[in-house]
């Protein structure tokens, strides 16, 4: 082990080592059992709807709605700014001109840096690569390949990601980015070693991870160089195909035990789309954004200064407890399924691709006759607090739903 490599899990580790220990000990001045987002980000957290297999103790609505009450603008002792809330995040998009930004050690970049972030020309590029014009003019193939990857699937047990919501996107995006034939075995390697990038800017991985999740960045680096849109074919095929695997994922757990829908997905393909907004709706692909200030602004009555770090929390919004769609994001009690959105127009450019793949695997699913059942309890990996990623969706395909 090199020196280098050394250095960066010991960073790692001193970054989630302060991520514990802000979270468990409580803050001076202030009740309660830590810093709610420090627990957010440190990974540990578990979903409405999963568990990582250990003792399922963990609370991610909870800790949600300890940020909020901390009030839409505050200080975590992470020295960051916690912004939450639609006014506060509209103030914060308009005025400090937020960039995304790692807030932990990286062994391999994959964001262009804040400042190339805020110009037209990336911009137009990833607009250009991954828009709904340009996922548009793939809908045909896009459409092939779910029924492809919906055909390969039974009868009998299966796993909704491993073997169909992952492989799917990876086949999708070697589409939409051109990744020649030859090429496609090894960008779908690539894509899978980079799985944790996206949380890796908020959460430190293990060395390991860290180490394979680099290599494959360097590997869809290297595929794309020379390009006219490398940059912006880099970020989408890390951002973009998380967040549309991501999505799918969600989708497919959301849906497996509603036989309406399934029925209206085969009368009806264009209810897809219904289907995948209202996913969108309850839960947006990053429920955490870490930022850096470009320039300053004052949020809530609280200065920014440019420079500063940021967070940006999807929370809830409050209705009455026992409200139908109380707690559908994770939230606590009293909480309706309607995140506030992210103050990031980069984020709005990874969703066309997200929107078309999940929209075209939910008809071929479906069109395979009755819906999948539950076959178990779904699985979210840890250290994943701004995806929340699934890593399984155990479902059972039936004799009578194959063709």
């Amino acid at each position: 082990m090199t020196a280098a490599t050394n250095a960066l899990g010991r960073e790692l580790q001193l970054v989630h080592a302060a991520q514990w220990l802000y979270a468990i000990n409580a803050e001076p001045f202030v009740p309660g059992a830590g810093d709610p987002y420090a627990r957010l980000v440190r990974g540990f957290e578990i979903g409405e709807d999963g568990t990582d297999g250990t003792d399922g103790t963990d609370d991610a609505g909870g800790t949600l709605a300890a940020i909020a009450e901390r009030g839409p603008v505050w200080r975590s002792r992470l020295d960051t700014w916690v912004v939450t809330g639609p006014e506060a995040l509209r103030e914060l998009s308009a005025g400090a001109e937020p960039a995304v930004s790692a807030a932990v050690p990286q062994a391999e970049a994959w964001l262009p840096g804040p400042e190339r972030q805020r110009t037209p020309e990336l911009a137009r590029d990833l607009a250009r690569r991954g828009g709904t014009r340009a996922v548009g003019k793939r809908a045909g193939s896009l459409r092939e390949l779910a029924g492809q990857a919906a055909a390969r699937l039974g009868p009998g047990p299966v796993d909704l990601v491993a073997d169909f919501a992952e492989p799917l996107t990876a086949a999708g995006f070697a589409v939409l980015l051109d990744v020649p034939e030859e090429r496609r075995a090894a960008f779908a390697a690539d894509l899978a070693a980079a799985a944790p990038a996206v949380d890796a800017l908020l959460c430190p991985q293990t060395l390991d991870t860290t180490q394979r999740l680099a290599a494959g960045v360097r590997g869809l680096r290297e595929l794309f160089a020379g390009r006219a849109h490398a940059e912006a074919d880099l970020v989408l095929a890390v951002a973009g195909a998380r967040a549309a695997a991501d999505l799918l994922g969600d989708a497919l757990r959301r849906h497996l035990d509603r036989p309406r829908e399934w029925e209206l997905l085969r009368s009806d393909p264009a209810h897809a789309a219904r289907l995948v907004e209202e996913v969108l709706h309850h839960r947006p692909p990053w429920r955490a954004c870490p930022l850096v200030a470009l320039a300053p602004t004052e949020v809530a009555g609280t200065r920014i200064e440019a420079g500063d770090t940021v967070t940006a929390v999807t929370t809830t919004t409050a209705v009455p407890a026992g409200t139908a769609g109380a707690n559908e994001t994770g939230g606590s009690a009293g909480t309706s399924g309607s995140p506030t959105p992210l103050p990031v127009a980069a984020c709005a450019t990874l969703l066309p691709a997200a929107r078309a793949l999940a929209g075209h695997a939910l008809v071929a699913l479906a069109a395979r006759g009755p819906l999948p059942r539950p076959d178990g309890e779904p699985v979210r990996v840890r250290r994943a607090p701004l995806t929340r990623r699934l890593v399984r969706l155990p479902a059972r395909l039936g004799e009578e739903e194959t063709r």
